[in-house]
């Protein structure tokens, strides 16, 4: 798991000691989040792309972090074009409009610099 920590200012030769500690339910399995961000992908954005296997993420909520890659029919997967955030407690998939246009583009420049 990663965790990463933004505007921390450490002088040069400090030790650091970092303890991250998060007591939360998780409810949804690393396959269903892969499911409901597969759906969601192919419902919003494209047939053509699926989920991979998920990375739990810790922020504000606690969220499986799931890969999103295009296909195509003969060279099977070209390359990632973002990530969904899924609720690990409820299931949710925290994307909206900016999320679905953010994969839609990546997709399209991959698959314009990509022989199909």
């Amino acid at each position: 798991m990663n965790a990463t920590i933004q505007g921390l200012q450490i002088p040069a030769g400090a030790t650091v000691h970092v303890k991250v500690e998060v007591t939360a339910t998780v409810n949804i399995t690393p396959f269903v989040a892969m499911q409901n961000a597969n759906v969601f992908v192919k419902m919003n954005v494209s047939d053509l792309m699926g989920a991979q296997s998920p990375d739990l993420h810790v922020g504000e909520r606690l969220c499986w972090s799931v890969p999103i890659v295009i296909t195509s029919p003969a060279r099977g997967v070209v390359g990632r074009v973002g990530e969904i955030l899924v609720d690990a407690t409820t299931g949710e998939v925290m994307a909206g409009p900016e999320t679905v246009e953010r994969i839609a583009n990546h997709a399209r420049q991959l698959v314009e610099r990509s022989p199909l």
